[in-house]
């Protein structure tokens, strides 16, 4: 008992300290970092501020910030954490290609601690301390939401923290307090993180350029800056914003490799395909030799579905990149849509012997491809081959069924869908009524029985089941079995109307016309707009020569389908033999103008 409350006591205590060190981690993290960020405005040749923002120290008197702040600016007044101004004298470093700046100040304090950018994964907890819009320095806390690669060498970094743009500039810290990245606000409020590894390369002059002797620039209107951005909106699928700076950039460097690839990858996200072909083949002219900018091209042609157009591309990506498997894929696909399904079982196949790493997809385009040539033993083995790599996916089960079916191995086919029946238990009846009817249509009804029989066994007060079999013993003309079958089915389903149809029918066949027009009556209780009730009952009274009994009903079926030219002539018949030949006369002028031939029959009785 002493054990079991030490541990609750232990629990709770835990439990109520946790939120107050989580407050004590972020304030500290002020509390160490804050006299190493200084927030600033900027100013432009008649004195009108231009921007503001955020640096921090990373050196006695150097401080990092993002370049685009400080480009145009001719002045920048700085201040601390307690609202002391700091002087701006100039600038001692850059990297335009990350919108970086290292700037001289009059500060004393030793700077922030660079860590290691390389941290910044998914997930990882930062901080940012940096000026609000009112100059106040303060912190935020976030967390790493994606790493964007931007370049192959090259990534930013997005973070969940909502703070003003003049954050911009600000230092991204971890829970040491170490620098792992700048923060950098673009157009439309976006922001992202620069990782900081790259400034332990840089080494500022000695002597800093003055603000006023500086020639002023838009960075975004720069090739390094528009590019940067672009780069950055495209990774984040803002295309019109990443179209408007990549262009900016391309017209600077027309043949610049890097920004033709970002512009036309843009293009083709905005479906605009019309600027991303010849982007691509713009490409292609200055590298031939990239084989997947041909595969691109080759993607492009067949999302705008021409498909004939996409072959080419394919063919050169392979014959420039012999590895490049997935372009014999893609043209088994551009043929397959062309229905050239010998063309494209042909593309799948060599696709398939490169040992591609998940050939499942196309071995069953393989396989449907080879039963539209009717090779069906070679799509039988296709789609077995896709089962042996996806075992669970019952679309493939379906297909090899078709395969066998065409094949007339109507055995195996059944096999299959037993085996379907075992993996889908809620799809068992259609199974097995694929199975009763694919017997049928191969005119095998003891086979269809068989089945039919099996699926009653495995559903015994099943309607459907036992209508089936009623069914095929329709079929197999054996009329006792089937009455007894349809017998249980109206047992089991009152309203089953069908199953009262088949057995005035079976009734009928075994001349039991008593019990026929029976069976059709309660037929026509249940379907009482259905003439072929009514014809029938009037047909079975005609049939136990009770003619009298027999008028109603073919008059009644004539009323509900006035064109039922079997009911007019049987009608007329009853007419006869009730000794009424005007009547049928009658009959005989209407049947005339719906079934002259039925008619001519019928005016050899009367005449």
């Amino acid at each position: 008992m002493r054990k079991i409350k030490k541990i609750a006591f232990v629990s709770v205590f835990i439990s109520l300290l946790f939120p107050s060190f989580v407050i004590y981690s972020q304030s500290a993290i002020f509390e160490q970092n804050k006299e190493n960020v200084i927030y600033f405005t900027c100013f432009g040749e008649n004195k009108e501020v231009i921007s503001k923002g955020t640096g921090f120290l990373v050196d006695k008197e150097i401080l990092a910030t993002t370049y685009h702040l400080v480009s145009k600016a001719k002045d920048v007044e700085g201040r601390n954490f307690r609202g002391k101004k700091v002087k701006f004298e100039g600038i001692v470093a850059i990297d335009k290609n990350l919108d970086f700046a290292l700037i001289k100040v009059k500060q004393k304090q030793p700077g922030l601690t660079l860590g290691n950018s390389d941290e910044l994964g998914m997930g990882k907890k930062v901080f940012s301390i940096g000026g609000n819009e009112s100059g106040e320095i303060t912190i935020f806390e976030g967390e790493v939401t994606n790493i964007l690669e931007i370049s192959s060498s090259q990534r930013v970094v997005e973070v969940s923290l909502t703070v003003p743009d003049t954050f911009s500039g600000a230092p991204i810290l971890d829970s040491d307090g170490k620098v792992l990245g700048i923060l950098v606000a673009f157009e439309g409020g976006k922001k992202f993180v620069i990782p900081i590894n790259f400034m332990k390369n840089i080494q500022p002059k000695s002597t800093p350029s003055k603000f006023k002797n500086l020639q002023p620039e838009d960075y975004f209107s720069t090739f390094e800056g528009a590019s940067l951005a672009g780069r950055v909106f495209a990774a984040v699928d803002e295309t019109g914003r990443a179209q408007r700076y990549l262009e900016r950039a391309l017209k600077q460097k027309p043949d610049d490799i890097e920004i033709l690839t970002f512009l036309a990858s843009v293009y083709t996200e905005q479906r605009n395909y019309s600027s991303a072909v010849p982007t691509y083949k713009k490409i292609i002219d200055l590298h031939p030799t990239r084989d997947d900018i041909f595969m691109k091209l080759g993607l492009i042609h067949l999302k705008m579905m021409k498909w004939e157009d996409a072959v080419p591309y394919f063919e050169n990506a392979f014959q420039v990149n012999m590895d490049n498997k997935d372009a014999y894929y893609y043209t088994g696909n551009a043929y397959e849509e062309m229905r050239k399904f010998d063309m494209a079982a042909e593309s799948y196949e060599k696709y398939l012997s490169l040992n591609p790493d998940d050939p499942r997809d196309t071995a069953s385009r393989l396989g449907i491809c080879l039963l539209e040539i009717q090779n069906y033993e070679g799509a039988i083995a296709a789609f077995k081959d896709a089962i042996k790599i996806d075992s669970q996916n019952l679309k493939l089960y379906e297909n090899l069924t078709v395969a066998y079916k065409k094949a007339s191995k109507y055995d195996e086919a059944a096999e299959i869908y037993n085996s379907l029946a075992q993996m889908d238990p809620e799809r068992t009846n259609q199974y097995y009524n694929t199975i009763i009817q694919m017997y049928d249509e191969a005119k095998m009804p003891d086979k269809a029985i068989e089945a039919a029989k099996k699926m009653v066994e495995l559903n015994p007060n099943s309607d459907t089941a036992l209508y089936n079999l009623g069914y095929m013993y329709v079929k197999l003309e054996k009329y006792k079995e089937a009455i007894e079958a349809f017998k249980k089915v109206t047992d089991i389903r009152p309203d089953y109307e069908w199953a009262y149809y088949n057995l005035g029918f079976c009734y009928n066949k075994l001349k039991k016309y008593k019990d026929s027009v029976e069976a059709f009556k309660k037929f026509a209780e249940l379907a009482p707009e259905n003439p072929d009730a009514w014809f029938n009952i009037g047909v079975g009274h005609m049939l136990q020569k009770k003619f009298s009994s027999a008028v109603e009903p073919l008059k009644k079926a004539i009323e509900l389908n006035p064109a039922y030219a079997l009911a007019y002539y049987n009608l007329a018949i009853t007419y006869l033999n009730l000794q009424d030949r005007y009547s049928a006369q009658e009959i005989y002028k209407k049947l005339s103008s719906i079934d002259p031939d039925l008619a001519q029959k019928l005016k050899k009785v009367l005449y």
